[in-house]
């Protein structure tokens, strides 16, 4: 559950508005995390230009910025299509710029992706980590994820900072690709590049209703379920994810350093009762073990339905959790209790789907 972090009396909040005025370039802004960044960032006044993938677009960006109040200051945004595995373009596109906040990923756990999604991915933050560097960029805000990371260390129930990945072996081709993509700004760092790294846990908040997390609560507040997988995980909220790279990026004792952004660790039957509670549902009561998920594995396989592999039930029935607490004692930031978020997130789901009909 969530944690209560507590703070040295003597603490002082690093201050945003410093942001004020840079030039700002954002990768993967049309993103859940890039969109609600590209709002905040709108807002403190900062120059900033959003990249996307050519012929990708800028999908509901404009809508939502509408929603976080930050369509007002759409003079501020510069929208560009830029490839970023081509170095020449990228480097162009970087010139003059101070800050560079990386949010550009491929999500997927398809098997028949797998290849592209480690490839793609390490491409993308290896041609990031060069530009800046060429350009003299400031500072590389880079977003990770806990994937990254390895197991406890012993007497410990947590994973930290501290906590290095020591093999790949029985990892997804996400995992890998986000610790490929980390090395890459790792190297970068040697080189004299400053960098920051956030390794966000699972993240909830406002965006794509048809993937990640937001495919799981349109899932669970259209359907419902009766039923939970054993596992344990970390959540954070979308909006608690920019504020921690806001206030990294104007925090010197941040550059160099990773970050874990967690609120907090809920089971699935956590998880899914909060969201059964936000639309007044009962909450699940039926526990689902390895066995059960992998004979579904295999009956969605033999009528050509592949929705659950054996990365998806290695999801569901692990039991990790998170201590996201660094961030909180350097900055002074504090987490959105999840119950919150789910609720929020849960309402803005409900209201999205009626303005479609």
């Amino acid at each position: 559950m969530n944690k209560t972090i507590k703070l040295p009396t003597e603490h002082v909040q690093p201050n945003v508005q410093r942001l004020t005025g840079q030039r700002i370039a954002v990768t993967g802004g049309t993103g859940m995390v890039g969109s609600h960044l590209v709002a905040e960032l709108l807002k403190l006044g900062c120059r900033v230009k959003l990249f996307v993938r050519p012929g990708g677009g800028f999908g509901q960006l404009e809508k939502r910025l509408q929603q976080l109040q930050a369509a007002q200051y759409a003079a501020q945004l510069e929208c560009c299509e830029v490839p970023l595995n081509n170095p020449l373009e990228l480097g162009e596109a970087l010139q003059n710029i101070d800050v560079v906040f990386n949010c550009a990923a491929r999500v997927s756990f398809d098997t028949d992706e797998q290849e592209q999604i480690i490839i793609s991915n390490t491409e993308i933050a290896t041609q990031v980590a060069l530009a800046c560097l060429e350009n003299k960029v400031g500072l590389l805000v880079h977003v990770s994820s806990v994937a990254t990371l390895g197991s406890p260390k012993p007497g410990c129930d947590e994973v930290t900072e501290s906590c290095e990945l020591t093999s790949l072996k029985e990892r997804s081709p996400y995992s890998v690709s986000k610790f490929f993509a980390e090395n890459a700004v790792r190297r970068a760092a040697l080189r004299g590049l400053r960098t920051v790294v956030v390794n966000p846990s699972v993240i909830i908040g406002e965006g794509d209703w048809n993937r990640g997390s937001g495919l799981l609560i349109s899932t669970l507040v259209s359907k419902g379920t009766p039923a939970y997988p054993s596992g344990v995980m970390g959540y954070v909220d979308v909006r608690d994810v920019v504020q921690a790279m806001l206030l990294l990026a104007v925090c010197d004792g941040a550059v160099g350093k990773r970050f874990i952004l967690s609120g907090g660790n809920l089971s699935y039957k956590e998880l899914f009762t909060m969201i059964a509670k936000a639309v007044g549902r009962r909450p699940p009561l039926i526990p689902v073990g390895s066995g059960a998920l992998h004979t579904l594995a295999h009956i969605q396989k033999i009528f050509g339905a592949e929705q659950l592999n054996d990365t998806l039930i290695h999801v569901a029935i692990d039991q990790v959790r998170y201590d996201g607490s660094a961030v909180c004692r350097l900055t002074g930031m504090h987490y959105t209790p999840l119950d919150e978020t789910i609720n929020r997130v849960v309402k803005q789901y409900l209201q999205d789907r009626a303005d479609k009909k």
